[in-house]
């Protein structure tokens, strides 16, 4: 009997999910499990017990904060996929300019017909077994998280930096170009594909676990304003705990 996985979607650009249907391993992780549940990769679905669910987005409303806990329910084990499920994502930046506020700035006079709760990362809200990080995930990631959590090991996490990432690749270093860059302090792994672009790490993995932010924030305040790094640590992981309080708290 194949392992049953579940793939689901809260608020969010489904971008995560489009790199798992656009995958080159696709075929290989479809014929080693069966998916029970994924809106975007399949037309019918259906609840049973999951050996893995994966949920991409952030919880914003009181039905996704419902479903989220009955995904945990039937699920042995929950992983996290994109900076929107691990620290918030886009969504969150509503925590720190007031979620009231926001809902009026985008619908008007029909905000009070919107709900939009104060958006906490999952592993706030539920048990998270793992983390696939990025915005968006990069599809290895997915099929080793697959690989190892259904042969029953506990996925690893990548331990360095962007810069090493960079270092692998021979790119310049943007920090001392003078361009405001979150590499030190943000998981690598990703094969920094920003950097290669000529564009800054923005920190969509996340923080390290032990970053050196002060040494990070000291050189930034030489090239960069105090809003732009306030932007460049709250684009797609606002409510890292590392950096959520970068520029003062959330409200």
């Amino acid at each position: 009997m194949k392992p049953k996985v579940a793939i689901f979607d809260l608020t969010d650009c489904e971008g995560c999910e489009v790199q798992i249907v656009n995958s080159r391993f696709i075929d290989r992780v479809f014929e080693g499990v069966e998916f029970l549940h994924f809106r975007l990769g399949q037309r019918v679905n259906r609840w049973e017990e999951f050996d893995a669910a994966f949920v991409e987005g952030a919880v914003i409303t009181s039905h996704e904060l419902e479903l989220v806990k009955k995904i945990r329910e039937h699920s042995k084990f929950v992983v996290a996929l994109g900076s929107c499920a691990c620290f918030g994502g886009i969504a969150a930046l509503n925590n720190f300019i007031g979620v009231n506020e926001a809902k009026k700035y985008v619908y008007g006079d029909n905000a009070d017909k919107i709900e939009t709760l104060y958006i906490k990362p999952l592993p706030e809200i539920i048990k998270v077994d793992f983390l696939i990080r990025g915005c968006p995930i990069a599809s290895e990631d997915f099929e080793r998280t697959v690989s190892d959590l259904l042969a029953g090991r506990m996925p690893r996490e990548h331990t360095r930096p962007v810069c090493m990432d960079c270092k692998s690749k021979g790119n310049p270093c943007l920090l001392l170009e003078g361009v405001e860059c979150a590499g030190p302090v943000s998981y690598g792994g990703c094969g920094a594909p920003c950097p290669s672009a000529g564009m800054p790490c923005d920190a969509c993995r996340g923080p390290l676990e032990e970053p050196q932010m002060i040494a990070e924030l000291e050189l930034l305040k030489k090239i960069a304003s105090k809003d732009d790094i306030i932007r460049l640590f709250r684009k797609y992981a606002p409510m890292a705990p590392l950096f959520k309080g970068i520029g003062g708290e959330d409200r």
